[in-house]
């Protein structure tokens, strides 16, 4: 295999063993151990200090993709510097958003002591959860750049998930209680920055020696250019992820974030698989542009659409079917956060829908739109979440955000459409769509069983059965079925043996 389908096979790999661990840990060890407003407060120190970090990077991550090899020096074989200058701007972000936590802490803290007294009284970790978060997004991209992508996933993906279900074992034998627990789980966050750190400097890539006669003011100038697109993309991308957790706080309080945030995790199931095609169609798609290759930009396209559509709504269909068995998995106190799973499903289906319309954008001339969709992607989360978290608290979240993803997919569908003349649906789409429903009815009209382990099984056997019966005969389906002989010639070619 070459060095991009090889990395990009090993971080699927990483990421389906990761997303195994992380199933063990939040989607059955978290919710039986820790009560809602513990995880409520977990996740709004990670939300807050995502957002801080998306603004702590400074945009650098985007210079470094689009200005690192052009510091590359052939002769002493160096980049004059580059990661030295990224981390000097990583500390002036970090500063300046240390400011700004200093500003808005005390409000913060008033406004949640009585009804998130935890998340009060922990907001100082938000510090150095941001810091650490800061470098090692800096490091994990200039580590991507030397085309050592895999380590940072396997580092976030399957290390660190290891010691978060490794801490929450040492809570379930009592050998921590939630303030030890906490205190592990942000060591825990870090350590990757830690260990991504000793990667660079043992493959002697840690030259902070910074060249400023290199840095010309023409290239100042694109640099700062880019940097401001980066930033307004980084702090828009992360926004939308983590900014409901942070509007249902202010309605409600931590254990309304710690349901949704369990309830969430499940629903965002559906979006695994575009998680590892993911890490192979961009690189794809911006050789295609750099070859003037439209037709395979176009046949991308059309591909990523059929196949992660599919995938997807077999995976919430199975959401769906079992519905109720995930609450006998998870305490039934959880259960007030049904249609949040639902809801948030629905969301990842629409935008596993959209295939790789995001790199199509990103990577074309007109890369500055995407910048402009994800501000109003921001604009319309906040305004939906004003809307309906008041009339249905969390389901009002996964509701706004449902919508939201939906009208900003639409957006990038239109603008592809007007400026390519690519559109990848046709009725078979719709067809799917129906027959989904269809199946859907008959597991609802089958028989219960007692043991819900078993009746999981049987459902979702059927269901997948039924589903592929459906999607064999059309022509949509063939799409995904050479996806998955993909996968599994990729998969032979690393455990047969070498014949020499």
């Amino acid at each position: 295999m070459g060095v991009i389908k090889k990395q990009a096979f090993q971080s699927s790999v990483l990421i389906y063993a990761g997303t195994i661990i992380g199933f063990i840990t939040t989607g059955l060890l978290v919710p039986n151990l820790l009560s809602k407003g513990e995880i409520g407060t977990i996740r709004l120190l990670m939300s807050y200090s995502a957002i801080f970090m998306s603004l702590g990077v400074f945009g650098f991550g985007t210079i470094t993709i689009r200005f690192m090899p052009r510091f590359f020096d052939p002769i002493k074989k160096n980049y004059h510097g580059f990661l030295g200058l990224s981390m000097l701007m990583g500390f002036i972000g970090f500063l300046i958003t240390c400011g700004v936590i200093y500003v808005i802490r005390p409000t913060i803290i008033q406004n949640n002591i009585d009804k998130s007294p935890q998340f009060a009284e922990f907001f100082f970790l938000i510090i150095p959860l941001t810091f650490f978060q800061v470098y090692y997004a800096l490091f994990d991209t200039y580590n991507n750049a030397l085309t050592r992508s895999s380590y940072g996933i396997f580092l976030r993906d399957f290390v660190q998930r290891i010691f978060l279900l490794v801490g929450i074992l040492l809570l379930m034998f009592h050998f921590f209680d939630f303030r030890l627990y906490l205190y592990y789980y942000v060591s825990a966050i870090c350590l990757p920055t830690i260990l991504i750190l000793i990667h660079i400097v043992r493959h002697d890539a840690f030259d902070v020696r910074i060249n400023f006669d290199f840095l010309k003011k023409p290239m100042i100038t694109s640099m700062a250019s880019v940097g401001l697109f980066g930033l307004l993309n980084t702090f828009s991308f992360i926004a939308v992820m983590q900014i409901d957790s942070i509007m249902l706080n202010i309605y409600l309080d931590a254990a309304a974030v710690g349901i949704y945030t369990i309830t969430f995790y499940f629903g965002t199931l559906v979006l695994i698989p575009a998680k590892a095609l993911n890490k192979i169609t961009p690189t794809l798609i911006a050789r295609a542009y750099k070859e003037k290759n439209l037709d395979r930009v176009r046949d991308l396209y059309y591909k990523s659409t059929a196949n992660l559509f599919l995938i997807g709504i077999l995976i919430l269909l199975g959401l769906c079917v079992n519905l109720e068995n995930i609450f006998n998995i998870i305490p039934k106190s959880f259960e007030e956060g049904k249609y949040v799973i639902l809801l948030i499903g629905g969301l990842n289906l629409v935008k596993m829908a959209g295939g790789s319309n995001d790199s199509i954008i990103t990577f074309s001339s007109h890369y500055k739109t995407t910048t402009v969709l994800l501000v109003f992607l921001v604009l319309l989360i906040v305004i939906f979440n004003l809307i309906f978290i008041p009339i249905y608290g969390m389901a009002g979240a996964a509701l706004a955000s449902l919508l939201a993803v939906g009208c900003h997919n639409l957006a990038k569908f239109i603008f592809i459409r007007n400026k390519f003349g690519f559109n990848p649906y046709n009725y078979q789409y719709l067809l799917v769509l129906v027959f989904s429903g269809l199946i859907f009815l008959v597991i609802w009209i089958m028989p219960e069983i007692e043991n819900f382990f078993l009746e999981i099984i049987v459902d979702s056997t059927i269901t997948t059965l039924l589903f592929y019966l459906v999607i064999r005969y059309l022509p949509l389906g063939k799409e995904a079925n050479t996806y998955i002989l993909h996968i599994f010639s990729q998969i032979s070619q690393v455990i047969r043996p070498k014949i020499k």
